[in-house]
């Protein structure tokens, strides 16, 4: 009797992903590292623990703008799990409650994060969600403003 060959979606699981959009390339980490000024900005909200995804975005080959907003990550049970910029994260956050200054900080931070990789630029750029990162992980994507998204490759 020969082995059966297993069937179904190849686990990838949590490491890098790279994906190319307009020229530009990026490397997706999972999990990845806060930005210091997004970290603070979370702690001063008294936002649930978060979870980060790193972008590293290098557009000095690019033909235009790149504003990664969300990391897609898909399960073998088909599920979702999305992280989204520290910009949409932390503008998502209910602050009423918080000290005027602290607010403001918050708002400045908002202000920092929120330009896209313009062409010529090599940057980072902080993904944040509450949700664990899953382990069973077959497909990541990486969605950009306009709602186009890239898949990511396993490195």
């Amino acid at each position: 009797m020969a082995a059966s060959t297993p069937t179904g979606p190849v686990v990838t699981g949590l490491g890098e992903y790279g994906f190319e959009v307009a020229g530009a390339t990026g490397k997706v980490t999972l999990p990845g590292e806060a930005e210091p000024t997004v970290g603070e900005a979370i702690a001063l909200a008294k936002a649930p623990e978060p979870i980060y995804v790193s972008v590293a975005v290098d557009n000095r080959q690019g033909t235009s703008d790149v504003l990664p907003v969300e990391v897609n990550v898909y399960t073998v049970a088909g599920n979702k799990v999305t992280y989204k910029s520290a910009e949409m994260f932390l503008k998502g956050l209910d602050t009423s409650a918080l000290p005027i200054e602290d607010d403001n900080k918050i708002i400045a931070v908002i202000n920092s994060v929120n330009d896209p990789v313009a062409i010529g630029e090599s940057r980072d750029v902080t993904m944040v969600g509450t949700e664990p990162l899953p382990e069973d992980i077959v497909r990541v994507t990486v969605a950009d403003a306009y709602g186009d998204e890239t898949q990511a490759t396993k490195k």
